[in-house]
């Protein structure tokens, strides 16, 4: 299979004919014998790509020579890395920034990578490091990070390097420093033993808490950097924050949280929410937003113990802002049931219990005001606070999806950020509706439906909304139009979902609906799917038909079928003229694709996608003049695509991008996926209610029918005794 291109040498310049399926080492053996008359054995020599530099492998090499290609024959990777090896010795700062400019570039490939640590190049990187400054630490930071995108050779990096690392990033402020610093943290921290994508696991949260403490400004300073006005260096510091938020051990769990909550980490973050952003750090957005509803589940699944010294102090002080005696009991008096408030704090655990004092923290006196008002009322006219406030704790979590652990939200939701401060605004609002009912004990389920009501109506457009605007829908718009949109929506739904059993079910069967999505998506992934070849895949479709028996392989395929195996490690395929019948399993499908490898699923204008094989753009969906592009790629590092789709239809397109990120455990990225099992836990909640099997329905065996029949004058009578 020949392919004419264009090869340079030194100053010489040929026009030859390349057989591309013969070994990249064949075809450099054949230029220097018969076209450069060169004698030195062709290992020395490597090709490239004249525009990129792209080195030429036997991998790549089907997909990258096309016709009147430009090669250039150069210096292999053996060559090279033994020159920039013995240039990294150097003692000279104008010598080892070149050497280090080019090593940053050369290193993103395996061949100069194995031999440069062959001849423990590594070791002089590291040297570099820690001794230099300027641009020659930022190429040796950035050669250092590219390394660390191989799946070796770094597996011993000692804690003083890793010591070093953190107070660069500490230390300096050079953009173009901080950025690869950033980036060698987020690699380690993440290639920890439990680790799914990372086959070095030496490193983990553990390994850099000490660091961390060792450098008090660490933390600190990654928060200060989310309002940089360099988008990379914003986006990296957050994906950090965000990497040992994922990674912190139960050891430290609590320490580290509580250091992110006194930096104030969740207000930067909400603020970028409501600013300018990108692709890429919205998705480190939502990835935050995930990981704090994870977190405040967390918290309210931890019980509240007096055995805990945090624990008992707030209880403490929750009593004494009050201000009262002690006389007759003191928690009855706060707004608890029995004089046993750990119990019922149990139902929302350390997340209510903070909340709760989080309000009392944030206005003693209102505090003070409320529980001396209720006190002063009739018993059965009260308002019991701690009641109230761990109602409304519960209210928003239901809300925010915290009750169930995670979330599907597509969208940002900067107000659930400011957690304690909409618990605050609601617990006011909780006590102004109960005043304007004039309500009773026994109304106190009917005040939570309707701060429920306002609650849903006062988070509408959340993205979008400020706490002022929230406050002010919540505190001043009025109790009767409260009322009144409260009654609309009973006519479509029913009270009876609010109570407390019904949002406990809710939380199970959303989980249920979740995992039934996942491995119905999953089940279209292994069942297989056709999509069309695209032009820059032919080539390589091409030449992976070709048998080892010695038929061509036809030129002229145009459909690729997928199929993800059995142990889900591996998604295979193969190349057809048509749309065939496939059989069960991957015995007909001889290529694959290793899915450990795979670091994102890229989708829309984010794909590496081109063109398909007949010349056609992405398709699109259009809807309502908003065209949708049905693109998506498999990422392996930011600019390497392992395969590229172009779906036939938004269904194709969910099932396989919603399969692909549910297989990878990452964020739903369809909302109407999110949508679709928001229904199926409705669903499922409203057939638990009606109880649709019949099983513990009572049939009277008796039924007194009347002596006589009324007389209906319209000749009708429904003879339901029940009706």
């Amino acid at each position: 299979m020949s392919t004419q291109v264009n090869v340079s040498y030194d100053k010489t310049n040929v026009q030859c004919y390349v057989d591309v399926s013969k070994p990249v080492n064949n075809i450099i053996k054949t230029l220097c014998m018969e076209q450069f008359n060169i004698s030195e054995p062709a290992i020395l020599f490597a090709l490239r790509l004249q525009d990129t530099e792209e080195l030429i492998t036997d991998e790549n090499l089907r997909r990258k020579v096309t016709e009147n290609e430009r090669l250039k024959l150069v210096s292999s990777p053996l060559i090279e890395a033994a020159e920039i090896c013995e240039k990294l010795c150097y003692t000279d700062d104008k010598s080892l920034k070149l050497a280090t400019f080019s090593l940053q570039k050369y290193i993103k490939e395996v061949e100069f990578a194995d031999e440069f640590l062959k001849r423990e190049g590594l070791k002089s990187l590291i040297g570099i490091i820690i001794n230099s400054t300027g641009n020659t630490l930022a190429y040796a930071l950035t050669s250092m990070q590219n390394l660390m995108e191989h799946d070796h050779g770094w597996e011993d990096l000692e804690t003083s390097f890793i010591n070093k690392v953190i107070k660069i990033l500490v230390d300096q402020t050079l953009v173009n420093i901080c950025r690869p610093a950033t980036a060698i943290i987020i690699k380690l921290v993440t290639a920890d033993k439990n680790s799914t994508t990372s086959p070095i696991r030496s490193y983990g949260f553990d390994v850099l808490h000490d660091a961390m403490i060792n450098q008090p400004n660490f933390l600190p300073t990654l928060v200060q950097r989310l309002a940089s006005a360099d988008y990379v260096l914003c986006s990296n510091s957050l994906c950090l924050i965000n990497a040992l938020t994922r990674h912190v051990t139960d050891q430290y769990w609590e320490s580290f949280m509580d250091m992110l909550d006194k930096l104030n980490v969740r207000k930067a973050v909400a603020l970028l929410m409501n600013g300018v952003h990108g692709e890429e750090l919205s998705k480190h957005l939502l990835e935050f937003q995930s990981l704090f509803v994870r977190q405040a589940y967390r918290w309210k699944r931890t019980q509240m113990s007096l055995h805990i010294p945090s624990h008992k102090a707030m209880l403490e002080e929750i009593w004494t802002s009050a201000n009262l005696s002690e006389e007759g009991g003191k928690w009855r008096k706060v707004g608890f049931s029995t004089e046993a408030p750990k119990w019922e704090i149990q139902r929302v655990g350390y997340l209510g219990l903070e909340n709760m004092h989080g309000f009392i923290k944030k206005d003693t006196e209102e505090y003070q005001k409320t529980i001396l008002e209720q006190i002063n009322r009739p018993a059965e006219r009260r308002c019991p606070f701690a009641k109230t406030s761990i109602e409304v704790t519960e209210l928003l979590c239901d809300y925010w999806d915290i009750s169930t652990g995670y979330t599907t939200s597509t969208s940002f939701q900067p107000l659930l950020l400011s957690f304690d401060k909409i618990h605050y605004i609601t617990t006011k609002a909780f006590f102004r509706l109960w005043n304007e009912m004039e309500a009773t004990a026994e109304d106190f389920p009917k005040v939570s439906a309707l701060v429920r009501s306002q609650l849903k109506f006062a988070l509408l457009d959340e993205a979008t909304k400020q706490l002022y605007e929230f406050e002010k829908d919540m505190l001043e718009v009025e109790y009767k139009v409260i009322r009144d949109r409260q009654l609309k929506e009973l006519e479509l739904g029913d009270d009876l979902l609010s109570k407390t059993p019904v949002r406990n079910l809710r939380g199970r069967l959303y989980t249920e609906s979740y995992e039934f999505v996942k491995q119905q998506r999953i089940k279209c992934l292994l069942m297989g799917d056709w999509f069309p070849i695209l032009t820059h895949q032919t080539s390589l479709s091409q030449s992976n038909t070709q048998q080892n028996l010695g038929r061509r392989s036809m030129p002229n395929k145009k459909w690729r079928f997928y199929r993800l195996s059995p142990n889900t490690k591996f998604l295979h395929y193969n190349d057809f003229v048509d749309k065939v019948f496939v059989r069960d399993g991957v015995e007909e499908l001889p290529e694959r694709i290793d899915l450990s490898l795979v670091t994102d699923v890229m989708t829309g204008m984010k794909s590496q996608v081109s063109t398909v094989t007949a010349g056609s753009p992405p398709k699109k969906l259009y809807n309502n003049n908003n065209p949708q592009d049905l693109t998506f790629s498999l990422m392996s590092g930011p600019d390497t695509s392992l395969a590229d789709f172009v779906a036939s239809d938004l269904k194709q397109f969910s099932e396989w991008t919603d399969g692909l990120n549910m297989l990878f455990d990452k964020n739903i990225g369809s909302k109407d996926t999110a949508e679709f099992i928001q229904v199926l836990t409705e669903i499922g909640i409203k057939v638990k209610l009606l109880d649709l099997n019949g099983e513990k329905v009572e049939i009277p065996q008796c039924v007194e029918v009347p002596s006589e029949l009324p007389v209906i004058t319209n000749g009708f009578y429904y003879d339901d005794p029940f009706a």
